[in-house]
């Protein structure tokens, strides 16, 4: 059993910006991630959030929080997709900065795999038909994820969903298209970990990395989309829109996840989903 939504701290606030904070989603190098609600925006409604409450000391730049503050307003006013969390603000400024997505109901992928082992073919299609969906509506809006991993893979009952993007906080950002082709490599590191339940690589799976990719254990017909996505150079990487047609011709990952996820998955998602309802009503429930 994965462990699920943890209780608040007594060092963990209980209110960043607008969000009243019921438990922590995880805790990571950036800082850690809770369960709020609140009213993003002027004239809203109450909505479910996920608040990381970031370290202060990690955005001492002001060139980095000016980055952040316009990643987090393309994002919230451009991508409009089924397979990315929404973006609801942020406040860098503040001696407890913050910002703030849409609360997705699902269970990371790293945690599954560890858990539950490797997923099936057909599953590992339709989760690769999503993620490159949400990396051409990012790339549609002009931005990029940044630091694409496992536990930025969310998988709900409905589908996958990315999280966490635009907070790669150790670098200044790039362009649409290097950013493209680095999150395109980072999937197809992502995707063979969820192909075979190990990493491709033993070290951090940098586009720049010169180390071939192990492959083994994922299933023959996926290592050719896979190889083509951790391909040395960035120009030889496909585009997301043709990732996402080659690994999911059939649309599987438009389809509730019960037709494609293992039940294990399920019964996870399933348990995880009810406690964060128990915890902040079913009023203002984000999908």
């Amino acid at each position: 059993m994965i462990e699920g939504i943890a209780r608040l701290r007594e060092t963990d606030p209980r209110q960043l910006g607008p969000f009243r904070l019921f438990g922590v989603l995880g805790r990571g190098d950036a800082g850690s991630v809770h369960l709020g609600k609140g009213v993003p925006g002027r004239g809203g409604r109450k909505r479910a959030a996920a608040v990381r409450a970031v370290r202060p000391e990690l955005l001492r730049d002001r060139q980095l929080r000016a980055r952040l503050r316009r990643q987090t307003a393309r994002i919230a006013e451009a991508v409009d997709s089924p397979f990315v969390a929404g973006a609801f603000g942020c406040e860098l400024d503040s001696e407890r900065p913050w910002i703030a997505e849409a609360f997705v109901p699902g269970v990371p992928l790293s945690a599954l795999v560890a858990a539950y082992g490797p997923l099936p073919e057909m599953s590992v299609r339709a989760l690769g038909g999503g993620l490159a969906r949400a990396l051409a509506a990012l790339n549609a809006a002009g931005t990029a994820h940044g630091h694409l991993r496992g536990s930025d893979v969310l998988l709900t009952a409905a589908g996958p969903r990315l999280v966490g993007h635009g907070l790669a906080l150790d670098s200044s950002g790039s362009g649409a298209s290097a950013g493209s082709a680095e999150d395109v490599f980072a999937l197809g590191a992502v995707l063979g970990l969820a192909a075979s339940a190990r990493h491709p690589f033993t070290g951090t799976p940098l586009p720049t990395s010169r180390e071939d990719p192990d492959l083994s254990g994922v299933p023959d017909a996926l290592c050719v989309p896979l190889l083509a996505c951790l391909h040395k150079t960035p120009e030889s990487r496909p585009h997301p829109e043709s990732l996402a047609r080659a690994l999911d011709l059939s649309g599987s990952a438009t389809r509730p996840a019960r037709e494609w996820l293992p039940d294990p998955y399920l019964h996870e998602i399933g348990r995880l989903s009810e406690t964060a309802r128990a915890l902040i009503g079913r009023r203002g429930w984000s999908r």
